[in-house]
């Protein structure tokens, strides 16, 4: 995903194009598309005619096209958040699973994002059953408690929680979804891209500093 992401609309000549996802000019195109009339009795008295109106934008960067019918988007899946790339394999295959069906069933995806949450506390050595324990362990070993917080308000721990594969049907909305994927990416970042980087870093330093830091540490 583009650092700077801005959502695609119809509205907008700018946005984040769902193909190249680069942010990019967009050329506007209204095209009108009149279906098979269907005339319905309304009351006894008026005809009802269903249209529906296409708006098809292309991308002045890739020439790919963006499609609307009406005011709902259709074309293509857009993914919100890409995936860390140092995200474990099996919890990466939940994930994108989960984003590419994001706008289309975001309660199918907010599903198998809490599963790859729960997978994800396995795959860094949580095994408890209880994913809000598994959490916790986290946070003792530098998980910041905001996310733990944010976790907790769309049901993945605290009393509250859903286990994996179970579907909440008053909160799973896009905005959910979009959230546990930046969670996850959150928790993916700091348990893993981070020490992975300081770790790179260290391993970079002269043998002699190496020591001092050795010998300092004992």
């Amino acid at each position: 995903m583009a650092k700077t992401y801005v959502k695609p609309s119809k509205e907008l000549v700018k946005y984040t194009c769902p193909h190249c996802n680069t942010l990019s000019q967009m050329d506007k195109g209204g095209h009108h598309f009149q279906s098979d009339e269907y005339s319905m009795p309304h009351n006894g008295m008026s005809v009802i005619k269903y249209h529906n109106d296409i708006t098809i934008h292309r991308c002045e960067c890739c020439g790919k096209k963006i499609i609307w019918i009406d005011d709902n988007y259709i074309y293509p899946d857009i993914i919100p958040e890409e995936a860390n790339p140092d995200m474990p394999e099996s919890v990466k295959q939940l994930y994108n699973e989960a984003a590419l069906i994001a706008n289309k069933s975001p309660r199918a995806a907010c599903a198998l994002l809490r599963l790859a949450i729960d997978r994800l506390c396995n795959e860094l050595g949580e095994t408890d059953r209880d994913i809000n324990k598994n959490i916790g362990a986290l946070v003792a070993k530098g998980l910041p408690q905001s996310v733990q917080k944010a976790l907790d308000i769309v049901r993945v721990v605290g009393n509250k929680a859903v286990h994996p594969g179970q579907i909440v049907f008053d909160v799973d909305d896009n905005a959910t979804a979009t959230m546990l994927m930046h969670l996850l990416n959150m928790i993916v970042t700091r348990m893993i891209t981070e020490p992975n980087e300081i770790d790179s870093l260290y391993q970079g330093l002269p043998d002699s500093v190496k020591d001092s830091i050795e010998k300092r540490d004992k």
